[in-house]
């Protein structure tokens, strides 16, 4: 009794500092959690013209409730900054907390502090969309118009980022591809010329130009995947070399490419007879065999194909290549892309007709088949990216219900077998896998990330090179030294919308 007598003072002591500690903790996690609200709150906003510092504040008073567990004097303090690029928000609040036991020792408050801090890059993005033929179709689950939901999902995914801060670009693609937006045209392919995604697209859930381009476009034709990532990529470099030069040779935008597609690539763009890998047949009577690079007689258009992966039938060619072509505007060529079948939309004879004078084939005449002034798929295709590789095999057709096939499975690639009906479509197999790896090891500027979405409900999506194009952990191809990606694929087109948002979430996310 006695012994227990002694330690009853320890024991209250300890009891009472318990409950002054508990106290504090949990005002100190409220407090905490209401900063944390207002740093990621204000954090939205960055780079906006509200006044997120302001805002921050307001965020703390109202997620902070008066009075909470006796506290006073609530203290908010924010700071905004833009350097390099990166806006940075910094929130801290304190707030004074009575005391239970301490009072004894005449402390009767104590003050909890807590802070936060949030950032946003500059985020650069140029939005790939596929919108070949296959797109306009009634989704078997959904019952929904896929080209249509995809529209939406891509209007969504645009809205979400800050005009006047964030820099959108829109390239769509068919069998051959167009800078949609900026709306120059026809298309400089210079990376030093004007142009890149900018901050003037202005698009909300109703208007604005990038809402008016993404409305604009209709479905039709084929899949050049490879030509529109080269564009995607040369708009990067239009706008790093655009802010560079604005900023005294900064630039710390975060770079990114998002590209949509629900199929395997299967059209490429060429230049058959440049002077550097001329694939002109020297026995062709075609009068340019070999021309330098920007000459009037340079050929220039898209070798394609149509069918089924691994089932092809083709190529045909050379067909215009719309983004060059200055006798049609370029809001018609996203209203009018074709119906997939010679003669419609950018299925047509390229340009510029002096080109292919005396050529036996390439549409002059009404010969699209099989090519025979050429002797082999060229080289490299118009983007001086490689044609060739070894990776195509590994292609999938993932669909719906978790199958696959792989449909280039024990092919090889010939570049010479022009009666072969699957050439063109493995060449631009590779020139998408490379353009890919071109991409993301640059290191002119700040580093570029590649995300994918496939749509998997029309015979099914080329995971594998999805994965490869992003550099997922579960690629083929994974190189950590690279920019890791996201891949999304989409079952039914009642999931587009969301798939979209991943992705902007992706590239929108702030560090706190």
């Amino acid at each position: 009794m006695i012994l227990f007598l002694m330690t009853l003072p320890i024991l209250f002591g300890m009891v009472g500092l318990a409950v002054d500690k508990t106290i504090l903790y949990i005002v100190e996690a409220k407090l905490g959690a209401s900063v944390d609200g207002a740093a990621l709150g204000a954090g939205r906003l960055l780079g906006t013209n509200a006044n997120p510092p302001e805002i921050a504040r307001e965020f703390v008073n109202a997620n902070f409730p008066a009075g909470y567990w006796g506290s006073t004097n609530l203290q908010p303090s924010t700071s905004y900054t833009v350097s390099s690029g990166l806006s940075t928000i910094n929130v801290s609040a304190s707030v004074q907390v009575p005391l239970i036991f301490l009072r004894i020792f005449h402390v009767n408050t104590a003050t909890v502090y807590a802070s936060a801090v949030a950032t946003r890059k500059t985020s650069r993005v140029v939005l790939v969309l596929d919108r070949s033929g296959s797109m306009n179709t009634t989704d078997g689950v959904s019952g929904l118009n896929v080209f249509s939901e995809m529209q939406l999902g891509a209007e969504s995914f645009a809205g979400m980022f800050t005009p006047g801060f964030d820099e959108v670009g829109l390239v769509v693609l068919s069998t051959s591809a167009l800078v949609a937006y900026p709306t120059a045209h026809p298309y400089n392919n210079s990376p030093t010329s004007a142009g890149g995604p900018d901050t003037a697209f202005d698009t909300t859930a109703t208007s604005g130009p990038m809402m008016t381009q993404l409305q604009t476009m209709a479905a039709g034709g084929g899949t050049g995947t490879p030509e529109a990532l080269a564009m995607a990529y040369i708009e990067l470099q239009k706008a790093h070399n655009r802010d560079a030069a604005l900023n005294g040779g900064v630039d710390y935008a975060q770079n990114s490419i998002v590209l949509f597609t629900d199929g395997v690539p299967d059209s490429i763009a060429v230049s058959p007879n440049s002077s550097t890998h001329s694939v002109i047949d020297p026995s062709s009577p075609c009068q340019y065999q070999s021309i330098l690079l920007g000459s009037i007689a340079q050929m220039k258009g898209t070798i394609a194909t149509a069918g089924n992966p691994g089932s092809w039938y083709g190529p045909l060619g050379l067909f215009m290549l719309s983004a060059y072509d200055n006798s049609n505007s370029l809001s018609w060529w996203l209203a009018n892309p074709g119906n997939g079948q010679i003669g419609t939309g950018d299925l047509v004879q390229a340009t510029p007709s002096i080109a292919f004078l005396n050529c036996s084939g390439f549409g002059n005449g009404g010969n699209f088949y099989p090519l025979p002034d050429m002797t082999s798929i060229p080289p490299y295709d118009l983007y001086n990216t490689s044609t060739s590789g070894g990776a195509f095999p590994q292609s999938t057709l993932d669909l719906p219900d978790g199958t696959s096939s792989q449909p280039y499975a024990g092919m090889s690639y010939d570049p010479t077998a022009l009666n072969n009906a699957n050439t063109a479509a493995i060449a631009a197999w590779n020139t998408t896998d490379n353009i890919g790896q071109t991409i993301r090891s640059q290191n002119a500027m700040q580093p570029i990330t590649i995300y994918t979405i496939g749509y998997s409900g029309d015979g099914g999506t080329d995971a594998t090179l999805l994965k490869r194009l992003a550099n997922t952990q579960s690629s083929t191809s994974y190189n950590s030294s690279q920019q890791t990606g996201f891949y999304v694929q989409v079952n039914s087109a009642d999931e587009l919308g969301a798939a979209f948002n991943t992705i902007a979430g992706q590239l929108l996310r702030l560090s706190k």
